[in-house]
């Protein structure tokens, strides 16, 4: 389900385009009277030619990985299929800029064609130079919150409802490869738990000139009280895929 908080000026039938890429996390937990829960936010990725799903390294408690489930659409009940998680092991991991994961789909094991037909955020169109424009841009960031994503097992259902919001350029965060923005509409959001690794996107439209959203990169922290959200560089995400690649040619 797309909550849209805000219509803005991204016209919708590219924010809903946007929107089928990113899935909720949720996880199966092997346990008979709860099996299911969910928290966080993961978006599929199109790089040189491989599919891949990019969350944030804390939403998937790396030491201790059960198994992980994404849909590859708001509809279908299907599974995409996993190979491989990439993180930073835990003895490295002591700065924001290394908080995520990219978990590798496996091709080979796709049958279903709701699988195959997944929608992709292609990251060679998705690069535009959004820092250059980030003063006048409109930021949207696509992700479940907490307060909107929960397993009712009393009616044997799993809710989980797509939530946009649009945010202004505040600038550099104190960590080394975040930059921060702050919501700039009013939201009744509780939390921002579960909007940990969201994408976060830029549109700065031209009168006259075709204008696509460009990835920035991807959220791992904020909170609803100070409505601010940091988020990691998209250069951070390239770094994070071309190192999985040559793990994946070895």
């Amino acid at each position: 389900m797309l909550g849209v908080i805000s219509a803005m000026s991204l016209p919708f039938e590219v924010l809903a385009k946007l929107a089928r890429s990113v899935q909720p996390l949720v996880f199966e937990t092997g346990i008979e009277a709860t099996p299911y829960s969910v928290l966080g936010t993961a978006f599929l990725v199109g790089y040189e030619g491989s599919p891949y799903v990019l969350t944030a390294r804390h939403s998937l408690n790396p030491e201790n990985i059960g198994p992980i489930c994404i849909f590859p659409s708001d509809t279908s009940q299907h599974i995409i299929p996993l190979k491989d998680v990439f993180f930073v092991p835990r003895e490295e991991f002591s700065e924001d800029f290394v908080d995520l994961a990219v978990m590798t789909i496996d091709v080979s094991r796709i049958t279903q064609e709701d699988v195959a037909q997944a929608t992709l955020i292609d990251l060679a169109r998705a690069s535009g130079n959004w820092i250059a424009d980030s003063q006048n841009a409109e930021f949207v960031i696509l992700g479940y919150p907490a307060d909107h994503s929960f397993v009712d097992y009393d009616n044997q259902m799993l809710r989980t409802d797509r939530v946009t919001l649009h945010a202004k350029y505040v600038g550099p965060s104190i960590s080394p490869h975040l930059y921060e923005v702050e919501i700039s509409e009013p939201h009744e959001l509780t939390t921002f738990n579960g909007f940990s690794g969201s994408p976060i996107f830029a549109w700065a439209p031209r009168p006259g000139v075709p204008t696509a959203p460009a990835l920035c990169g991807m959220a791992i922290r904020g909170s609803s009280e100070s409505g601010r959200i940091h988020f990691l560089d998209r250069s951070v995400l390239f770094d994070a895929l071309r190192i999985t690649r040559a793990h994946e040619s070895r």
